[in-house]
């Protein structure tokens, strides 16, 4: 749930019965259904890689 004043990106999944499954992926994985926790980690990893790439250069 965002927080007030924060920014309130939306992602968007169209495939109801993936989404399903990833929210149980995500409890059997990660012992939570928190999917959004989930997405922001995997965004973080994704941008810290980057940046790493980036000063070896």
């Amino acid at each position: 749930m965002p927080t007030a004043g924060s920014p309130q990106r939306k992602f968007r999944l169209a495939d109801d019965a993936l989404w399903a499954e990833y929210g149980q992926a995500c409890r059997d994985v990660n012992g939570s259904a928190d999917r959004s926790d989930d997405i922001r980690k995997h965004v973080e990893a994704v941008v810290a890689e980057w940046k790493k790439r980036r000063e070896q250069s």
